[in-house]
């Protein structure tokens, strides 16, 4: 019998464009290269700093847009990990555990069913941080 091997992380499957990157990478590489090239423009053009001595400026314009495209902390998109990160930062950055046992007195045909939308959306990175408190 043939059988396929199918991941458990497929659903965070990006696709790829060109090589091995993706939209965003792609997107972000090229607006690294504008903003290079619109840098040493500038500095060409406007300040008449020759472009061989504007190696600083024209990296420190196109840095921002390297690290968003190939910057993953924790596996993680620059994206989705600066709010997180932020949020830990600023409040007290402990997680508060209760044990559960409040649902133990109801039977298993009265416990709703989650969804699969919700059923996926509990395997994905980060997602015990925003649990609803609603039931404790």
């Amino acid at each position: 019998m043939l059988s396929v091997s199918v991941h458990k992380d497929i659903g965070e499957y990006t696709e790829k464009i060109v090589g091995k990157m993706s939209m965003r990478t792609l997107a972000c590489t090229a607006g690294g290269l504008a903003a290079s090239v619109a840098t040493a423009a500038v500095c060409h053009f406007l300040v008449g700093i020759p472009v061989e001595s504007a190696s600083l400026p024209v990296m420190a314009a196109s840095m921002p847009f390297w690290l968003a495209g190939f910057w993953r902390p924790k596996g993680l998109v620059a994206e989705k990990f600066v709010p997180l990160l932020l949020e830990h930062k600023l409040t007290d950055g402990k997680l508060a555990y209760s044990a559960g046992n409040n649902l133990a007195h109801l039977a298993d045909s009265e416990r709703p069913k989650p969804s699969r939308k919700a059923r996926r959306a509990a395997r994905r990175k980060g997602v015990e941080r925003h649990v609803s408190t609603a039931r404790r």
